[in-house]
């Protein structure tokens, strides 16, 4: 059995850990709000614009935005944590034709607009002609009816169109 001195000292002992308890909850607490405004900071910060400027839909920038944005995202995860904020900024940084493609997203709010991988997908997509497509984009510009008849003509001409999407694209 422990003397009235001994428990007298383990009380002191118990109320000395208790406030080293508190003081340690109190300094959590002011380390975890400073973590959060920090946090908040960052994602207050205006997203800096594209070194390589705003993607016009020219099919020779496409890899080259597409670059550009992936490396800002990759130094600024904090503002950029969910898939809508990327495709947001991505959208930001478009003008001409590819504003015009991307403007029916917004206003009809589609859904790949809250999917990163999906709409990257859907601007190579758009933008990114195939080789074939290319290729048959040449030729397209190159259908002369000729000598054949007016059917053959058509016929070719449908082809092609098909094959390149209906883009055809003077080098």
């Amino acid at each position: 059995m422990a003397t009235p001195q001994q428990l007298q000292e383990l009380v002191a002992a118990v109320q000395n850990l208790n406030l080293e308890v508190q003081a340690l909850k109190t300094a959590n607490t002011a380390l975890q709000q400073r973590v959060t405004a920090r946090e908040q900071q960052a994602t207050d910060l205006p997203p800096l614009p594209l070194v390589s400027g705003k993607f016009d839909g020219s099919e020779k920038r496409v890899k080259e935005f597409l670059e550009a944005c992936n490396i800002h995202f990759a130094f600024r995860q904090n503002a950029f944590s969910t898939d809508h904020a990327k495709v947001g900024f991505m959208i930001t940084q478009m003008t001409g034709n590819a504003l015009a493609w991307a403007t029916p997203l917004v206003s009809q709010s589609d859904p790949v607009l809250q999917n990163f991988v999906a709409f990257k997908d859907l601007l190579k997509q758009t933008f990114l002609r195939t080789e074939s497509a290319h290729l048959a984009s040449e030729d397209l510009l190159d259908v002369r009816q000729g000598s054949s008849d007016l059917l053959s003509y058509i016929s070719s001409f449908k082809r092609l169109a098909a094959e390149t999407g209906g883009v055809c694209v003077k080098s």
